[in-house]
């Protein structure tokens, strides 16, 4: 069974892309994760306002998530 603790365990698996050396949880950029049933729900937010990287560290975290077997990511 797939809980948040789970969740959050890979995600120190996804690097920041400008920063490969960190991961995003190093960065603090993930704010909360919420799983329920088969829905994986991850608030993230940017290091600096108006930060490039967003939706490629979002794509990250969805591609992760799903290699994971979790198919529904928000």
């Amino acid at each position: 069974m797939v809980d948040k603790d789970q969740i959050w365990h890979w995600l120190e698996e996804v690097s920041d892309p400008e920063i490969p050396v960190l991961t995003i949880l190093d960065l603090g950029v993930v704010r909360s994760v919420e799983f329920s049933n088969d829905q994986c729900e991850i608030t993230i937010t940017p290091t600096y306002s108006g930060c490039p990287a967003m939706k490629t560290i979002e794509d990250d975290i969805v591609a992760k998530l799903n290699e994971k077997g979790i198919e529904h990511v928000n």
